[in-house]
């Protein structure tokens, strides 16, 4: 994976503290030598145990904490993003949720669509040509065939 003259990817994970995230995170370091960024919600002691992963097999990342419902913080995090790493190659849209049982009932659509699309245009001016953008998951797919799930998924 070459980008920009050869020089490594810089990848942005979201929900990156754990799981599919946090596993991606560390393959595209090991594999392709990518600089991460691990976005996390709340997570902070698991998205640095991420971090620490990566930096203790000699790659690069950091963690940004960021609610991606709040459309000032994902404009804080990219504001992180341009000033230590001036770009991002590959976002890859991992975090989801709002079926928890405590979640208001728009949380889900909230997170899983509009806060998606917040961060696909505040991503967007960091992107350079040949960018790209990965949908990992939906939060349903945790669940899929356990139990009852919303019905407009």
């Amino acid at each position: 994976m070459n980008w920009q003259g050869g020089a490594a990817p810089v990848v942005l994970i979201t929900g990156a503290s754990r799981g599919i995230g946090a596993e991606t995170a560390r393959q595209l370091s090991s594999q392709v030598g990518a600089r991460i960024i691990v976005n996390y919600r709340e997570k902070r002691r698991r998205a640095e145990k991420v971090v620490a992963d990566i930096v203790g097999s000699g790659g690069e990342a950091l963690a940004i904490q960021a609610d991606l419902t709040s459309p000032a913080e994902v404009a804080s995090m990219i504001t992180t993003i341009k000033t230590t790493r001036e770009r991002i190659d590959v976002l890859i849209l991992n975090a989801s949720g709002g079926m928890e049982r405590e979640a208001d009932p728009g949380y889900a659509l909230r997170l899983n669509r509009d806060a998606q699309l917040n961060l696909v245009d505040g991503a967007a001016e960091l992107m350079p040509a040949g960018g790209r953008i990965v949908f990992v998951t939906s939060h349903e797919a945790h669940f899929h065939g356990q139990r009852p799930t919303i019905d407009s998924y």
